[in-house]
């Protein structure tokens, strides 16, 4: 499918300001009318997202799966001075539930359950708002889990097993361009404060039918990256991560010394910045991470799995208050359950694993995926996942022979 990449849109959260000047002048003169309808990338991912769940979705978790589940759990660093994971359960206890129409009370201190029975449009209309929640230890690890196709052989089934954090603010990435700085500043948000209750944090392994594990994505703003064992990471083992100080972001641990700046974007339009750093676009930032050797803090965690329709993960209005810019959405508005996590064309667990599979320095990838991304028709998504699952599949099949040689 195709859309223009300037339309409004949310993948799973926005860490720095990507709203264009000339949009900040033009909605100084006008208050959107959809400033209170449904979240846009929720109204336009719903029906995708629920089909898929639909098929893929195991649950209840067979023991075999939660034993690979907390097999494969990631350790994670944290820097002292950022955001600490906390539990959701806490900020449920102190939550209220407001209509988007004039603020008034719907539910106090509602239940999972209550949320989860509301109907998809009373969803669309509220928000949460609660105090703030102090961070636990061990930090709870959400958990669901999938089956879907081993890229490199479509008639074979993988497990994904997808974690995700909360954290009770993301802040900005610890650099940003000077535009994104004048958008903060001129939006009223906090560098350290963007937008309250951060769920997207994510990490998805996927594991075989052996139970080895085969891969790991890790969700990285609104682009994604994909690591394979023995390759990129020790097989056998959980990954270890660390999230980005302020922005939350998680990335690959490889235990070095000092802190490590990771470029990002706001999109995946703008992939090319993060092969080539000579393509820098107007809204680009630097995320910084400290690892476990580098000033970072181990995180204790432990497994939660998710039922079905959990407003953690499946919440169609906002977890946190609407915080947006003249009626328009930049990034600031408390999120959507974390299940609304990527456009149609990519939702899909090994879509999403084939789309994070770039490497820095790949010109070839470059030529080969630029020609369907901001041209004169928008982006065209299915055929840049057909391009990264392709890479994909070819990087697995390699790792699969070189696993077999090394079995010899």
């Amino acid at each position: 499918m195709r859309f223009s990449s300037c339309n409004v849109r949310r993948a799973k959260k926005s860490a720095f300001v990507y709203m264009p000047l000339w949009l900040v002048i033009i909605t100084s003169f006008w208050v959107s009318p959809f400033a209170l309808a449904c979240d846009e990338f929720v109204s336009w991912g719903a029906p995708t997202k629920r089909a898929y769940r639909r098929a893929h979705r195991v649950y209840p978790v067979p023991a075999e799966y939660r034993r690979w589940a907390n097999r494969y759990l990631p350790r994670l660093w944290v820097h002292p001075d950022s955001w600490q994971p906390i539990d959701f359960e806490d900020y449920l206890a102190k939550a209220t539930l407001v209509s988007k129409e004039g603020g008034r009370t719907l539910l106090s201190r509602p239940t999972a359950t209550q949320i989860s029975s509301l109907s998809h449009e009373e969803q669309c209309n509220a928000y949460m708002k609660a105090d703030e929640v102090a961070p636990v230890r061990p930090a709870p690890v959400y958990v669901q889990v999938f089956r879907d196709d081993n890229p490199s052989a479509p008639d074979d089934s993988w497990i994904f097993i997808k974690y995700n954090l909360v954290f009770d603010w993301s802040g900005l990435a610890e650099k940003i361009s000077f535009l994104s700085r004048i958008g903060a500043y001129i939006s009223g948000g906090e560098l350290d404060k963007w937008h309250r209750l951060d769920v997207h944090t994510a990490a998805i392994v996927a594991v075989d039918i052996e139970g080895d594990l085969r891969l790991l994505t890790i969700a990285q703003h609104n682009t994604q990256q994909t690591y394979l064992p023995g390759v990129d990471f020790p097989p056998g083992r959980p990954p270890m991560l660390v999230a980005a100080k302020r922005s939350n972001e998680l990335y690959l641990d490889n235990g070095e010394s000092s802190p490590v700046s990771h470029r990002v974007v706001p999109f995946f339009d703008d992939i090319a910045y993060l092969i080539d750093p000579k393509q820098k676009p107007l809204f680009w930032a630097i995320d910084m991470t400290y690892g476990r050797n580098a000033g970072g803090n181990e995180v204790p965690l432990r497994t939660v799995f998710l039922e079905p329709h959990h407003p953690l993960a499946d919440f169609a209005g906002l977890l946190a208050p609407p915080k947006r810019f003249f009626g328009y959405y930049i990034g600031r508005d408390g999120p959507p359950g974390y299940n609304y996590y990527a456009p149609p064309a990519y939702l899909s667990m090994t879509n999403f694993a084939a789309m994070g599979y770039w490497r820095e320095g790949d010109v070839e990838l470059l030529e080969q995926v630029s020609p369907y991304i901001n041209n004169e028709k928008g982006s065209d998504w299915s055929a840049v996942v057909n391009i990264m699952r392709g890479r994909l599949a070819d990087a697995v099949r390699q790792q699969e022979v070189a696993s077999i040689k090394g079995n010899l």
